[in-house]
């Protein structure tokens, strides 16, 4: 066996890992939003197709016979492999109509790729299509970028969603865009040198398929702290819809002091706890419509939801720990509707410079101080 084949079959090995390993956390955790679990099954697709792209070239042999032959097959299953990746993750970031735009641009730009194969093949009588090659690369590198751009405008879209009605960890989010943008870049940056250059191959190629790891693993970690935004982004396109950049509202004395009240009871009532509340949720609890709750935290409290219900969250966690000492940081961050404790832990970082525990030894060495000296 030659290197070349032995490196495509460690790369066949690998992408059946990799989509192994997504369909496999599908039976160790379900989760609920629906967009996610479609995006799951179609990146376990991607890397199937990815996998049987390999063990066409090595059934075959295209890349062994001839650089220019093995990059018209790389070009053929690469493109809709990564464009599926693509909108897998514009499928849990975009709404619906620009998420069908994507798939249409996508679909037509792999159709101007399949007819120019088709011409090539018809005008040489083989698959050394000469210059066709060059056509079919520079459609896939548009594929890409065109993939690229919609990601990082759907990202920073749905990021100033987050920002204004969810109220939980934004960490796992972040790490995913990263991870998202950075397998594309590299698919885009390495894609022409590993299609062309068999020798260079050797060197970009584990390059990308550890980028390809680290993707997967992240979209995976990411589902057990997803943020359930399906019917946030479902609620942003009928607002699209329905107003079109409508005048900003303004609250009355009356309605202002109507929905103080009914914030104050809703803490009072602990509903902070829900760690999967979010601005839609409010609303309805309340029976106040989210414009008005948007417009009272960005006019009146001039803030948003979620920095207002970090603050509400953080002083009930000090309250709890200087009341309950001995509930340790677990129960702390879950009485007190902290997505995760880690999230605990970063709030606290921020505000107090220091972590909850540190933070409470340095409030009970205070307390006892005091007690001396009024004891003294």
């Amino acid at each position: 066996m030659d290197s070349l084949f032995l490196f495509q079959f460690a790369c066949f090995i690998f992408m059946l890992i990799n989509a192994f390993i997504i369909a496999l956390s599908h039976l160790h955790v379900r989760w609920g939003n629906k967009r996610y679990e479609c995006s799951r099954w179609m990146i376990f697709t991607a890397m199937t197709g990815l996998a049987i792209q390999y063990l066409i070239q090595m059934s075959f042999g295209f890349r062994a016979a001839d650089d220019s032959l093995g990059a018209v097959i790389n070009i053929l299953i690469y493109t809709p492999c990564i464009s599926l990746i693509s909108i897998s993750i514009c499928n849990i970031e975009a709404i619906r109509d620009n998420l069908k735009n994507m798939i249409m641009v996508c679909s037509g730009i792999y159709a101007a790729i399949i007819v120019v194969f088709c011409l090539g093949t018809s005008i040489h009588h083989s698959l050394y299509i000469r210059e066709g090659l060059y056509l079919m690369l520079g459609l896939f590198c548009i594929s890409v970028f065109y993939c690229i751009y919609m990601i990082m405008q759907e990202m920073n879209r749905r990021k100033n969603i987050l920002e204004t009605m969810a109220a939980t960890d934004m960490l796992p989010y972040v790490r995913h865009s990263h991870a998202s943008i950075t397998i594309l870049w590299l698919a885009i940056l390495a894609m022409p040198v590993a299609i062309f250059s068999t020798t260079l191959l050797y060197i970009v190629g584990p390059v990308v398929l550890l980028a390809l790891l680290f993707f997967n693993l992240t979209f995976v970690a990411l589902g057990n702290n997803y943020i359930p935004t399906e019917e946030l982004l479902d609620k942003e396109e009928e607002n699209q819809r329905d107003c079109r950049k409508s005048p900003a509202r303004q609250l009355s004395e009356e309605r202002i002091k109507f929905i103080r009240n009914s914030l104050d009871q809703w803490c009072a009532d602990s509903g902070y706890k829900d760690s999967t509340v979010n601005m839609l949720t409010l609303s309805r609890n309340l029976c106040i419509s989210k414009d008005e709750l948007s417009v009272f935290f960005e006019q009146c409290m001039k803030s948003t939801f979620r920095i207002w219900l970090s603050d509400i969250r953080f002083n009930a966690a000090k309250k709890m720990m200087m009341e309950y000492p001995d509930y340790s940081n677990d129960i702390i961050s879950a009485e007190c509707g902290f997505s995760a404790r880690t999230y605990l832990y970063r709030i606290f970082k921020s505000k107090e410079g220091c972590t909850p525990t540190e933070w409470r030894d340095e409030q009970t060495a205070n307390a006892a101080r005091n007690n001396k000296e009024k004891q003294d």
